[in-house]
């Protein structure tokens, strides 16, 4: 963790808090994990397949597969227009939210 929490996170400390918040939370019966309003970077791609293993993990999808947990990064996740028209914030982690579509 000491690793992690240094220059591993160094591109986006805000994005290492929410991952770690929201790896506390993590939905029951994930099949994999779809994070929105994140840069579509490989070193976020990294860092969140390494929080969230061994549940596949997609950064900014264009879709998202169905079935799987969505968590919304930034505060956009809890007001902002980026949240997927209709779905509803299922729970508040730190820096963002996880998210349930419409049903």
């Amino acid at each position: 963790m000491r690793r992690l929490n240094g220059t591993a996170t160094a591109f986006d400390r805000g994005f290492f808090l929410f991952l770690e918040s929201a790896r506390r939370r993590q939905p029951l019966g994930t099949r994999g994990v779809a994070i929105l309003g994140a840069a579509p970077t490989e070193p976020a791609l990294y860092l969140a397949s390494y929080h969230f293993a061994p549940w596949p993990v997609l950064v900014s999808p264009t879709a998202i597969p169905e079935g799987w947990a969505v968590a919304m990064y930034g505060p956009a996740a809890m007001y902002g227009p980026a949240r997927p028209e209709g779905w509803r914030v299922l729970a508040e982690v730190q820096g963002g939210a996880w998210l349930e579509p419409p049903r």
